[in-house]
Order: C-alpha cells, then structure tokens, then sequence
C-alpha cells in the first residue's frame, strides 16, 4: 500500500509539473511585449543588423568596433546567434514590432529555462518528481530571472543553453544505453544556444560536463560498473555522439559570429580572456557608492545574489550543506558534488581571478537552476523526516509558504519584476539609494506609452521632442516618428537642452541625491512606481529660460544669464546644474551673496557633488571669509579623497 502511494503521489507531482511548464510556455511569451527594451538591447539589435550586413552585404563592422563610442567597444566578442537569428526573422516578418518579436522568443528560452531547472532537480535527486516541481517553482517565482527572461538577450538564453546541455548529458548518463541519440540532440542544442550567445561561457560548459562525467564515473555507485559491462563500440560511439554534438554547436555559432570566424581555433580562447577581465572601466553602483567594475568588493556577486533572490531559496543553499551527509546518503557524493560545483565554481572563480564584473549578476544567471535545485532538494531532505503519509505534501508546502512574498511580488510588480529585492535588505525601498534599482531601464516602455498617449505637441509647426538619459529610448516611437523625435540628453544636462518631455531614470544619479529624496526633480507629470520606490519619471518643461542662460553664460552674457536663470529657477528649482550656473553667472556680475546662496542650494540639491564646493570655496575668499572657505574645499576635498579611494585602479 505503501509503494503504491508512493506511486501515486509521485505521479502526480509529474503532472503538476507538466501542467506548470505548459502554463509558462504559453503565458510568458504572451505577456513579454510588457516589457521594455532593456539597456544593452538597442545595441544588440544594431549588432544583429551589423552580422547580417556581413554576411549579405560584405560589411566589415561586425568584425571590429573600434571605430564606435563606448557602448560597442567588445561586443564582437560576443556570439550573434540571438541576435543574428532574430533579425533573420525580422526581414520574414517586418509586420511584426522588432522589440516584440525579440521579446517573444527571448520569454521563450526563459521558459525552457525554468523547465530544464526542473527537470535537472528531478534527474538529479534520483528521479524525484516532488524535487523537480519545487525547483520549478522557485525559478519561476524568482522575481529577477522572470522579470529579465523577457528582454535579456544575452544572460538569459545563455543560461537557457546551458542548462539544456548540463540536463541532456545527466539524462544521457542516467540512461545510458538507452535514449542516447535523444540526449546527444539535447547536448547539441544546448551548447548551439551556450556558445551560440556567449562563446567564452560555452568553453565553461565544457567544463562543467568533464567535471560531472568525472564525478559520476568515479563516485557514483553503479555507473562506472554499468559502463563497463557495455560493449567498447558501444561506449566509443556514445563518445564519438556527444564529441560530434559539441562539434555541431561549435560550428552553428560560429556561423553566426563573423570575429570568431576569422580564426576558428583561438578566437574562442581569446572571448574567454577578454570576458575574464573586461578591460573598459564603467562605473557600478553598490552599496550606496560608484566603484569601478574591475575593483569591486570580491563579495559582490555572492552579495547581489543573496539580496535578490528569494529568501527561501538561500535559506535551502545554507540547508544543502547544514545536511550535507544526509544530502549525500539520499543522492550519492556525484550528485551532491556537482551541484555544488557548478553553483559556486564560477563566482569562485571570478573572486580568484579578480574579474570584471557587470552591473548586478546578470551574467551569472546560468549559475541559479543549481541555486534552486539545492534548495529544492534540501527542502525534500527535510521530508524525510516526516513518517506520516499524510504529511507527504508539507515539504511543496514549505516551498510555496516561502515563496509567498515573491509570489504576490510578482503579479503585483507586472511589469517590473526584475527589480526584486527581498526582505533582508527591506525590499525596494530599503535597497533605493544603496543599489541599483531599475538598472536595465526596463519601465522606459510605460514612460514612452505614457508620452505617446499623452503627449501634447508645443504648436502644430513642431513633433514632440523628448529627451533622456536612457540609451536607445527612440525605438519606442519607431512608429510614431511624424508626431514624435527624440535624442539622449544627460541627466545634468537637461536644463540646457531643448525638449518638451524629458524621461528620467535613476542609473547614475548622485548617491546623495537619492538617498536624500532629491530625485525625481521638479515637473514630474508621469512616474512608474514599484513598493513606492519611483523606477522612472516624465518632466515635462515649464520654461525654455534655461536653454537661453545656459547660451548667455556660454557666451559670457553674464547679465542676460543670470535674468534668464531667475526665470527658469522660479519654474523649476530642483535643477542644482542650473543653481551652480546662476550662482557663477551671479559672481560675474559682483552678487557674490547672491552667488553664495546658489551655490549653496546647488550643494543641498547635490551634496556630492566637489565641484559646487570648490567654486563655494572661491566666492568665500571673494569676500573675504577665510573660515567659511576653509569649511568648503575641506568639504570638495573629503569628497574627492573619497572617489579616488573607491575609482582606484586594482593592486596587482
């Protein structure tokens, strides 16, 4: 009677997992035209565009982008599977948006991503279907990997491939000699997708599957002993498929990726080299300060991880090894092993290695599937420990209690799930000014449906003319271009230059600003909100008097600046740029008071920002107030001292 209930229960944990899987198939490429196109994608596209160009029209700028700003600088060194593949299907059907096309398929290798975690958790827990759902479900409800599966181009069907193929080969081993034409196609497509999207991530996969066929040859109790008694031909040809499945996912991603094309053998090596340590410094925002990317603290992704993931899933990797001789009685030391091997390896390594990072630990997403499998199967260990039948359902119910908060997250937060934050830094609102928030600028999209719907031509001779500090904003009029125009304006830029809407978005703000409720500005006529924490805002523009100062002051127009100026702060006294101008407009024209009290409420509005100091510290002097002046270059210089400390390039 037992067995049998076993059988039951286990039954139907198999078809609660295909009814899940069918649910996220079908519903998230539904609902990815929700979301915006995030930060890197607009230039993905042009990448797309480039390796089509290569290779139909004999263009050479997919082979070299030094000739390109900042943004493009490395991008070769990406595959273009994902992008190359998407702008094929773009030319078959111009009907369709781009975005949403792109979207669609994106949202789809985010499924099977989440399907294949699942699967993996069931294989590797020796079949265990009550282990494979929760595993299931604790990607699926982890609110970053949902949120950026629908316009990640690049992490997301890396990680999808890389699962793929790391499930094919356990299934291939577990199952050997059956099925090994299904599992060897199964490794074939998912090293295409790996190296297809991030060739240098593809030779790790190659690692982690010498490792886990290592593992399970010298530790796993029966395997090496079911090898051996199979025939030579037998095993020589399953080595022979799964050498020929590499081999074909090797050459159908380097089709569609011209740099590495040009040398086949050590373009691949070369990826990895350069991705190992990235050598263009951009500035990351990480608890509460800019550092550069190659001089982070070693704890940065492992910290990015913990805080942005639900916590039942870091409580269940904290269990995995509190009951890691139990984990290894009920799995076997292969199993138990490798998991833990490939959730840590690479982040270990990256410490080792003091490797660049990105911004978050998006490029780390391929690791999670092993995250949540180690959760699900520490919360199926504490099962075992519960000899009632009846009770047989409490470990799926430990993980959907756990869950809940992510759970109500992510219908709630639709379509800005990838924010997430969770409770040991107090959400969204506690991580606000500390770390960054909508990073992917992935609410543009409601900013721009908000303009469109609502924007309002200035008079009927002119478009609407929209500005903003997100890369790429202009594709969301892609269709919409006679009523609107738009071109990238920085943030502290944006009293100088013309526009009628301008789209904020908080991605290098001054710490202190948002720390201090400084940011959004003044004007704001649309803002999307997620716990209260604003994502992204809409200015609109009251007076064009600051363009006009900005030009006079230029100009050394002094008087006509600072009348222009007047003007402008009475509509709009939130811009400190605008302050620091008046107040040296100001001292131009001897009001060194007058100046002293803009400089002032430019240092309010912006307190970390030396250079209002510095010019505070001149006018003092102007006048004649040694102490006060003092006070100020102390203040510009503790400032300064601080950035140098954090920007320093790394000890060798």
């Amino acid at each position: 009677m037992q067995k049998a209930n076993t059988s039951s229960h286990d039954k139907l944990m198999r078809y609660l997992f295909i009814a899940i899987s069918a649910l996220l198939l079908i519903i998230m490429p539904l609902i990815s035209k929700d979301y915006g196109q995030s930060g890197d994608e607009w230039l993905q596209i042009f990448y797309g565009q480039d390796i089509y160009n290569y290779f139909f029209n004999g263009d050479k700028q997919a082979l070299d982008y030094s000739n390109k700003t900042l943004q493009y600088q490395g991008i070769e060194y990406y595959g273009g599977l994902f992008d190359y593949a998407m702008e094929i299907l773009h030319r078959w059907m111009p009907s369709i948006a781009l975005l949403h096309l792109r979207h669609f398929f994106n949202a789809l290798t985010g499924a099977f991503l989440m399907i294949f975690t699942g699967l993996f958790a069931y294989r590797i827990s020796n079949r265990n279907w009550l282990t494979g759902v929760m595993a299931l479900l604790l990607i699926a409800f982890s609110p970053r990997i949902f949120g950026e599966s629908m316009n990640n181009p690049k992490d997301i069907p890396f990680a999808c491939g890389f699962i793929v193929a790391v499930y094919s080969l356990l299934a291939l081993i577990q199952d050997i000699p059956a099925k090994i034409w299904k599992h060897t196609i199964g490794i074939a497509i998912g090293f295409t997708l790996a190296f297809g999207v991030r060739p240098a991530g593809g030779l790790l996969l190659i690692v982690t599957m010498i490792v886990l066929v290592g593992l399970y040859y010298f530790l796993q109790s029966g395997f090496k002993e079911n090898i051996t008694a199979h025939q030579n031909k037998l095993l020589k040809r399953t080595v022979l498929m799964v050498i020929g499945a590499l081999i074909v996912g090797y050459i159908i991603g380097l089709l569609a990726w011209p740099w590495g094309l040009q040398e086949p053998f050590t373009r691949p090596l070369e990826s990895l080299k350069q991705m190992t340590n990235i050598k263009i410094t951009i500035r990351v925002f990480f608890e509460g300060v800019f550092r550069p990317n190659n001089n982070m603290p070693w704890y940065y992704e492992l910290k990015w991880i913990a805080i942005s993931s639900p916590l039942i899933v870091i409580a269940g990797v904290l269990l995995y090894f509190l009951l890691g001789m139990k984990g290894k009685n009920k799995y076997g030391w292969a199993a138990f092993l490798f998991v833990a091997f490939a959730a840590f390896f690479t982040p270990l390594y990256m410490i080792y290695k003091k490797s660049s990072v990105h911004d978050t630990w998006r490029h780390l997403f391929f690791i999670y599937p092993f995250w949540v499998t180690m959760a699900a199967m520490s919360i199926t260990l504490i099962g075992d420990y519960i000899k009632n039948e009846k009770l047989r359902w409490l470990p799926l119910g430990i993980s959907v209690a756990g869950l809940l908060p992510a759970i109500i997250w992510t219908f709630q937060s639709h379509p800005n799930q990838y924010v997430y934050f969770n409770e040991s830094v107090g959400g969204v609102k506690g991580a606000f000014g500390y770390y960054d928030i909508d990073y992917y600028q992935n609410s543009g999209l409601q900013d721009g449906k908000w303009i469109m719907a609502n924007g309002v031509k200035p008079d009927t001779s002119k478009k609407i003319l929209v500005a903003s500090n997100m890369l790429g904003f202009e594709q969301y009029f892609a269709k919409d271009t006679n009523r609107l125009a738009f071109y990238y304006v920085r943030y502290n830029e944006r009293h100088k230059k013309d526009w009628d809407y301008y789209v904020t978005y908080s991605r290098f703000i001054s710490p202190e600003q948002l720390q201090n409720d400084k940011w959004p500005p003044a004007n704001v006529v649309y803002e999307v909100k997620e716990d209260d924490v604003v994502l992204s805002a809409v200015l609109t523009r009251k007076s064009k008097a600051g363009i006009i100062a900005a030009e006079a002051l230029e100009r050394k127009d002094f008087a006509t600046a600072v009348q222009q100026y007047e003007a402008f702060l009475k509509t709009d006294n939130s811009d400190e740029t605008a302050f620091a101008n008046y107040g040296i407009a100001l001292a131009s024209i001897g009001n060194i008071d007058g100046a002293i009290g803009a400089l002032l409420k430019a240092s309010e509005l912006d307190p970390g920002n030396p250079q209002f100091y510095s010019i505070l510290a001149q006018l003092y002097n102007a006048k004649g107030d040694a102490a006060s002046a003092q006070k100020a270059t102390n203040q510009a210089n503790a400032i300064m001292m601080r950035e140098q400390e954090l920007m320093a390039p790394p000890e060798e």
